[in-house]
């Protein structure tokens, strides 16, 4: 199978099944357009996709979320 990201061919169990339009953002039924991915270009994907949503928000935006990262992971330490 190849990846649709690097063009590389691999297993079928090395493949993954990536949602192009996030289940956090309103795809939570797991619907709509998927690539496969390999795992190398799946974990970048999902590294690169938080970087460029903070990029895209405000100060005010980026303030509220900080917030809620901080509410989410109180008393994991």
């Amino acid at each position: 199978m190849k990846c649709q990201k690097c063009y590389k061919y691999f297993c079928e169990e090395e493949i993954d099944e990536h949602h192009i339009h996030p289940r956090f953002m309103d795809n939570r039924g797991g619907g709509g357009k998927k690539a496969y991915l390999c795992k190398k270009c799946h974990q970048i994907i999902h590294l690169v996709i938080p970087k460029l949503l903070w990029d895209l928000m405000d100060q005010k935006q980026k303030e509220k979320a900080i917030e809620v990262v901080k509410r989410y992971t109180r008393g994991f330490l």
